[in-house]
């Protein structure tokens, strides 16, 4: 809670926004922040066909 104002944090902002919409249209005070944990380390992807690393350079 920020004073008087109810804080949802979450990672989909879209979908805290609606809820946060929905809250406030019941008479309830909020305000929706970003998720800013950071995220864990993904593990590394072994190719199935030669069992080596899959290369990380392509950027998407």
């Amino acid at each position: 809670m920020l004073g008087d104002k109810v804080l949802y944090q979450a990672a989909q902002l879209t979908h805290a926004e609606r809820f946060a919409a929905a809250r406030r249209a019941e008479g309830v005070p909020c305000h929706v922040v970003p998720d800013t944990t950071p995220k864990p380390p993904r593990p590394e992807q072994i190719n199935p066909l030669t069992g080596q690393p899959r290369k990380r350079g392509r950027v998407r």
